[in-house]
This record gives C-alpha cells, sequence and structure tokens, in this order.
C-alpha cells in the first residue's frame, strides 16, 4: 500500500500546516465529496458526515465489485462474437463473394446494406459529436437535470443529487442558518460546482420576490417533498433536523436503486447479444436467400 502512504502522508502534511480537514483531502476525493466535508466541517457533524460518505464509498465499492463479475460471462460473449466476426470477415464473407461472382447472380440491393450502414455511422458520430458539444457547453445545473432525465439511470441520479442536497442543506439549517446565508455561503464556492449555481439561482428567486417551490418544480433532482416541508413553517432548526431524517430516507432509497439496477445488466447485455447474433445470421444467410433467388 505505499500508494496509500504516500496519500495519507501528504493529507497529513496539510493538516500540520494549518488546513482543513476537507481540504486536505480536496486532491483525492470527488468535489461532491469535498464540499459536502467542508460544510460538515465548518457548520455541522464532520463525525457523522464521514461515517455516512465512508458507508456509501464502501457500498459503492462492494457494488462495483458485484457488476464487474455481473459483466464477466456477457464481456465472454462479446469477445466470442467479436473473434466470430473477424472469422467471417476473413474467411466465409470472401469465400461467399466469390461464389456469387461465379454464379452470375444479380444480388439486387444487397450491396446497398453496406452504403446504408455507412450512413447510418457517420450519423451517429455527427450526433455524438453534437451532444458532447453541447453538454461541455451547458452549465452543471442543466447537465445534472439532464442525467436525471437519462433512461434506467435517470431515476438513481435523481435520488443522488437529491441527497448530496438534501444532507448539504439540513447541516446548515441545523446549524441555524437562513436561507440567504446558505446561498451567500455557496457563492464563496466554485462556479461549476452544483451548490454554487443552484444557491445563485434560489438567490435570485428571493431578490425577485418569488415562492421557493418554482425551484423545486423546475429542477427534477429537487424532491418534491420539499415543498410540503417548506410549507410547514417550522423553524429552521427543526427544518434542518427533519430535512437531516429525510436525507436519510433517501440514502436508504439511493442505495435500493443501484442494486436494482445491478440486476438489470445482465439480461440488457445478454439482450445486445442476442441482436448481435441475428445480425450475424442474417449477414451470412441474406447473401445467400438473395443468390438462391437469382438461380431461380
Amino acid at each position: 500500500m505505499p500508494k496509500h502512504k504516500k496519500i495519507f502522508n501528504i493529507i497529513n502534511n496539510k493538516m500540520e500546516s494549518g488546513e482543513l480537514f476537507a481540504k486536505s483531502l480536496k486532491d483525492f476525493v470527488g468535489r461532491d465529496t469535498f464540499y459536502q466535508l467542508l460544510i460538515a466541517e465548518k457548520h455541522g457533524d464532520l463525525k457523522e458526515s464521514i461515517n455516512q460518505i465512508g458507508e456509501f464509498l464502501r457500498i459503492n465499492v462492494r457494488q462495483k465489485q458485484k457488476l464487474k463479475a455481473l459483466l464477466q460471462y456477457p464481456m465472454m460473449l462479446f469477445a466470442l462474437l467479436g473473434f466470430l466476426m473477424i472469422g467471417l470477415k476473413l474467411f466465409v464473407f470472401p469465400e461467399l463473394s466469390e461464389w456469387q461472382n461465379e454464379q452470375s447472380v444479380n444480388t439486387g440491393k444487397l450491396p446497398y446494406l453496406s452504403v446504408i450502414g455507412w450512413s447510418f455511422l457517420i450519423m451517429a458520430v455527427l450526433i455524438a459529436m453534437y451532444v458532447v458539444y453541447k453538454w461541455s457547453k451547458s452549465s452543471t445545473m442543466n447537465k445534472v437535470s439532464l442525467m436525471c432525465h437519462l433512461p434506467i439511470l435517470g431515476k438513481t441520479y435523481k435520488l443522488y443529487f437529491g441527497y448530496y442536497l438534501i444532507a448539504n442543506f439540513s447541516l446548515l439549517l441545523k446549524n441555524g442558518m437562513g436561507i440567504k446565508e446558505i446561498c451567500n455561503l455557496f457563492d464563496e464556492y466554485e462556479q461549476s460546482s452544483l451548490l454554487h449555481q443552484l444557491g445563485s439561482e434560489l438567490n435570485q428567486i428571493l431578490e425577485h420576490g418569488e415562492n421557493p417551490t418554482s425551484l423545486i418544480k423546475r429542477y427534477p433532482y429537487l424532491p418534491e417533498e420539499l415543498i410540503v416541508f417548506t410549507n410547514k413553517g417550522e423553524t429552521v432548526e427543526n427544518l434542518g433536523k427533519q430535512l437531516s431524517v429525510f436525507s436519510k430516507i433517501l440514502f436508504s432509497r439511493l442505495l435500493k436503486s443501484i442494486e436494482h439496477l445491478l440486476t438489470m445488466v445482465q439480461p440488457i447485455l445478454f439482450g445486445f447479444v442476442a441482436m448481435l447474433i441475428i445480425a450475424v445470421y442474417l449477414m451470412i444467410m441474406l447473401p445467400i436467400y438473395q443468390s438462391m433467388k437469382g438461380i431461380y
């Protein structure tokens, strides 16, 4: 574990020089984790936050190991299909093409299949490049919104970001900070961070005298239950305590959602394998079928 020892030494040296614990870890953790630790260290219960983050990371490692185990068999099938495709390309298709030429058979529109295939491939690449370009120009809030609308994965992203935001807000509210103070705090963070952008937009809503619930309805990663909490008229401290409990509920839902995703991995991959097998079958049989039509 020499690598880990080196990291621990760097963290220890930074803390000895007077750095905060969260800032000492900044280069070794994700941005979301960094801000969660920073808020907890300055305004909340650092020990509780470390325990919760540690639990999440521990479960995350276990789920990654489970995912690797689930991927082994489908990946073997993909590899075998890849070798099969190479074998067909090198040995079967040249023989098939030569046989068709010997028979002087008109295969109809079959030659255009490759043109159509390449056209679809080029279109897919262009669309992918456009999506990547738009993604790079989007704000973090819009990126997160898009992630929450993704098929299959969207619900899990929604739960993760909901938990992340509620957990941070609850820590600050329990500490007696008002919404305006929280917005000012988030304004000090990196402009590209979700907390900074959310705080900035919430601040604008408050300055225009609008209801903060409009923000909840606008972004899918803000749980609709927040409307109930904000309309109860609780004190800031009580609201923080209630949101803290709610964040733990979201955390539990998040773990269940990830487990559900893991159960879907193999069926989805086997579906792709089945489609590839059908495609290979058609690649072999269609030319033969067209040739037989030409003969008879």
